[in-house]
């Protein structure tokens, strides 16, 4: 067959849309094939290709693959438990139905029912976060990020802030909390040193332009030697002899005592934080906490009043399916069932537990061709900048593929459906059984199979 008799066979666009009408969109059907079609054109012109056979299959291929949503769910087998790439704390499954009930339909989001007048939207939490915390006062925004910047404007706009240099931490995508400071208004003083600050520091620091005393939790790291901090409840001594008040950016909300689960950290517990006496403290809603993402202030009256009332908090404000998650979220510790919170589950379960949750993926798995499979022990990671030093024990399922490297058989994981992500180590791809739950691990096992059979 000639090139031209080649171009004639490539089906008119009309044509195209009719076949795909009833499963795609007209626009999309006409976008993809007229991309497609011109493509296949230059090919058969320049003898890439000898004629238009497999154009419709082509045409499909893209219709689904552009049909996709971008934002997809995945399963998470690295270990890592709050993982910032993969979305950080999967919510309860209360909280994502209540965030369904209040998405598909209206809500007194801000509107006072027995009143029948306007609300707050900060009302449908702050009580909960009064009843775990003990705090006077309590206020959400977007974010953590929001919430220290918040606090600095509100309270230090043009004055000074006392902080250790060994305080001064970069949180993820590079925001540091000296940038954070500077766009707040607030004037940063750096006392100490990087790896010792005395509580003499920061009483030299003091003038009458100080506005705040700051203490930030080093949540992504760790220093160890020649070392020395303020505990925070010095701190709060010290601003409480000189009247200036004192914030902790704890980082992390956690609503739950370690210890309770079983863990040993040196994770902030907020209630414990407010009983040291500590005027304002704030922290993430998606780390520890186990919600969506939000950044929690709780404090004194005095102070979170003059925050609500700050022009900023129209443009930190959380919607109405953050307030949902939460406030459900919320609830669950409210009546202790602290359990039931994914992030929670997934760092205190027990050796035992995963080791069996391996073995079943590896018996799902065993026998596919040119594929070893093994159960080998490791350790996770809490992640999301909380517990740094903390290794909790776990098992993997070890995969390698004769035939195929360790990354391809991770690639080919990664782009399957659902993608799943596990962790190279050396020549292995692990499947981390501390973030792979129950009722995935036969989806993870169909993956598997089909990475393979495809090769």
């Amino acid at each position: 067959m000639s090139g031209r008799e080649a171009l004639r066979d490539i089906p008119q666009i009309s044509k195209i849309v009719e076949h795909f009408r009833d499963r795609f969109g007209e626009d999309l059907i006409k976008r993809v094939a007229r991309e497609v079609t011109e493509e296949f054109r230059k090919e058969i012109r320049e003898g890439r290709r000898k004629n238009a056979e497999g154009i419709l299959s082509e045409i499909e291929r893209r219709l689904k693959e552009r049909s996709k949503t971008s934002l997809r769910r995945v399963i998470n087998a690295t270990g890592v438990v709050i993982n910032t790439n993969l979305g950080r704390a999967p919510l309860p499954e209360e909280a994502v139905r209540f965030v369904g009930e209040i998405a598909g339909s209206y809500s007194n989001l801000e509107f006072d029912l027995k009143a029948g007048e306007r609300g707050s939207r900060n009302s449908h939490v702050e009580g909960y976060l009064k009843d775990l915390t003990g705090a006077e006062s309590a206020l959400v925004v977007n974010n953590n990020a929001g919430a220290v910047f918040l606090v600095l404007n509100t309270l230090a706009k043009d004055k000074e802030v006392v902080l250790s240099r060994g305080e001064l931490v970069e949180i993820g995508g590079s925001f540091r909390i000296p940038d954070i400071m500077r766009a707040s208004g607030a004037i940063l003083v750096e006392v100490g040193t990087t790896n010792r600050t005395r509580v003499s520091d920061y009483e030299r620091a003091i003038n009458e332009n100080t506005a705040l005393l700051m203490k930030v939790h080093r949540s992504n790291f760790y220093i160890e030697g020649f070392t020395e901090e303020v505990p925070l409840e010095d701190l709060v001594r010290l601003g409480k002899e000189k009247g200036i008040p004192v914030y902790y950016d704890a980082g992390s909300g956690l609503m739950v005592d370690l210890e309770k689960i079983g863990i040993k950290g040196e994770e902030p517990f907020f209630r414990r934080c407010l009983e040291t006496g500590v005027d304002i403290v704030s922290g993430s809603g998606d780390k520890l906490l186990g919600g969506p993402q939000a950044g929690v202030i709780l404090g004194r009256r005095e102070f979170l009043d003059r925050m609500k009332k700050n022009p900023l908090m129209r443009v930190l404000r959380v919607d109405k399916m953050t307030l949902a998650a939460l406030e459900m979220t919320l609830r669950i510790y409210l009546e202790g069932r602290w359990e039931e919170i994914p992030v929670i589950s997934m760092i205190s379960q027990r050796e035992e537990t995963l080791k069996r949750r391996a073995m079943r993926l590896k018996r799902k798995i065993s026998g596919i061709d040119r594929l070893e499979v093994d159960v080998v022990k490791d350790v996770s990671k809490p992640g999301g900048g909380s517990l740094p030093r903390l290794e909790l024990p776990t098992y993997c399922v070890s995969l390698r593929h004769t035939e195929l490297s360790v990354d391809e058989l991770a690639r080919r994981l990664r782009n399957g459906d659902p993608p799943v992500v596990g962790r190279i180590k050396k020549d292995q791809l692990l499947l981390d059984m501390r973030t792979v739950r129950d009722h995935e691990v036969g989806l993870v096992a169909e993956a598997v199979r089909k990475a393979i059979d495809f090769f």
